[in-house]
């Protein structure tokens, strides 16, 4: 009897795999589960380092489709080695199976029992399923692995033109960001530098960049497109931007030009056109804090281009407003980080706020624990109750519908305790690295200003100005202050210890 006859599809995602004995594995499983079925393989289609996410994307498996719905090759079976290497999208496999299934071909996993019916149709669903399920979750996994990356600092993907990854194996370099590529950095720095005159277009700049060597080193040569691409890019000057998340984040690689080289490079090449993404991110730190006084309407960015160069402003665009408000940037930050400098506390008021500020929160983490501790002893009382009524039960001193009602009162009691409990955050910290840290920031808050990222400028005003600042005649004043830091005013008054400042009054005992 002449035997059936059969194709093997075998497939791996990852080159890496490819060099192992993936493969291998696969093609001795399939021959296996061909003989013992008494299968003629007449061809392996071998799919290497592809994807099973999407069929279109497989050029085996097109192949192997095309192959197999050709009548004169009578092919009954497909051989894969797990239904995970036919395909993880039900969708599109239920698809691909039912073409075969036309023209008489079956689709078989060579170590998993499926049979030639339907609870086995029903079952190569389920593992196809199954396989999509642990798709996503993987999916799911490497871009919330990307995230924290990103969040901590670390450029994910692939590093950018004048960077390139550390040296050494995948542990080796696990948590160290891109390091400066010495082909290019020195000609990216150059560029900006070059840019930063405000005398070039982005043609002339990428003729210079080439020129530095750029194009041969690079296989082709700088164009426009390209210059567009590197300078409007923030991650030159230490700050990355993701996209798919809309989020800034300071890296911990090198920058290859500071940010000042970077905002005038921007400003200057792309002066007619407010197209980068972090332009106001950039230009201006305070927009969002500052509004009219007139209309109290949020301030917004503008930049008119004189005679020589872009000039920056904060105005009021409310068209109701009588008096429209506007202040130059420059002037607006002067103006804001001589506030913060007049928020700093002398040697005695910043110990006595450290003092009273730091008493009130260890006072609040013991209360805690104190609490906290309570509702532990009653966890342990209720659980050892549960144990007795057990003891009682198994003795015959209760029923067991008794026992039973009686510890399902009781875990109800610990479920509650327990939640309770878990709600009850007892923060734990060095209490004189954390003063020392305090009072070295309110000592040099204009200065620490300075050196944060937009993300933490921004978060940072919101702490210190809930309220925003006014913008009034050209010039700006704060629209109130936090409770810490009315606090430290109100300690600057000499009567202050005659007066409980709001916010902070004593508890009261009984």
């Amino acid at each position: 009897m002449e035997k059936l006859r059969a194709v093997i599809y075998i497939r791996v995602s990852d080159e890496s795999q490819i060099k192992n004995n993936s493969l291998e594995t696969q093609l001795k499983a399939c021959h296996n589960y061909a003989s013992v079925n008494d299968l003629e393989v007449v061809k392996v289609f071998r799919e290497e380092g592809v994807s099973a996410k999407h069929i279109h994307t497989r050029p085996e498996m097109r192949s192997l489709l095309q192959f197999c719905t050709l009548k004169k090759n009578s092919i009954s079976q497909v051989i894969v080695y797990k239904m995970d290497r036919w395909t993880r999208n039900v969708e599109e496999g239920l698809a691909a199976m039912s073409l075969l299934s036309r023209s008489g071909v079956s689709v078989s996993p060579a170590t998993e029992v499926t049979e030639q019916n339907p609870m086995g149709k029903a079952m190569r669903t389920i593992l196809m399923a199954l396989g999509e399920l642990d798709n996503g979750l993987k999916s799911e996994r490497v871009k919330d692995n990307m995230q924290t990356m990103f969040r901590n600092g670390l450029w994910p993907w692939k590093p950018q033109i004048g960077y390139i990854r550390p040296k050494g194996d995948r542990d080796q370099i696990k948590g160290k960001p891109a390091v400066r590529d010495n082909r290019y950095s020195e000609m990216i720095n150059l560029l900006f530098s070059k840019a930063s005159e405000g005398q070039y277009s982005k043609q002339w700049l990428a003729k210079y960049l080439n020129s530095l060597g750029f194009g041969k080193s690079y296989g082709k040569p700088a164009d426009g497109k390209l210059i567009t691409h590197i300078m409007k890019n923030p991650f030159y000057y230490g700050m990355m931007y993701a996209p798919r998340w809309r989020e800034y984040q300071r890296g911990i690689h090198e920058p290859i030009v500071d940010q000042i080289t970077w905002e005038k490079a921007n400003m200057n090449t792309f002066k007619n056109k407010r197209t980068y993404n972090t332009q106001d991110s950039v230009l201006y730190p305070l927009k969002g804090l500052l509004s009219c006084s007139n209309c109290m309407h949020a301030l917004t960015s503008s930049n008119p281009f004189g005679r020589a160069k872009n000039y920056l402003y904060y105005e009021c665009h409310n068209k109701a407003c009588i008096k429209k408000e506007r202040i130059g940037a420059d002037a607006a930050q002067e103006q804001f980080l001589s506030i913060l400098s007049t928020l700093k506390p002398s040697k005695r008021v910043l110990k006595m706020f450290v003092t009273l500020v730091f008493d009130e929160w260890d006072e609040t983490i013991e209360i805690t624990r104190k609490e906290a501790s309570l509702r532990d002893e009653k966890i342990k009382q209720l659980e050892a109750e549960i144990i007795t009524t057990n003891q009682g039960n198994a003795k015959g001193m209760l029923t067991d519908g008794e026992a039973l009602s009686h510890i399902e009162d009781l875990r109800r009691e610990i479920t509650v305790l327990s939640v309770e409990r878990s709600e009850m955050k007892i923060d734990e910290y060095n209490t004189e690295a954390v003063k020392n840290f305090t009072e070295t920031f309110l000592a040099n808050l204009d200065r620490f200003w300075l050196q944060l990222d937009l993300a933490e400028k921004q978060m940072l005003q919101t702490h210190i100005f809930p309220a925003g600042m006014l913008c009034e005649n050209k010039g700006i004043r704060i629209n109130g202050l936090a409770r810490s830091f009315e606090l430290i005013e109100a300690m600057k008054d000499k009567n202050f210890q005659n007066v409980i400042p709001r916010g902070f009054e004593p508890r009261l005992e009984g």
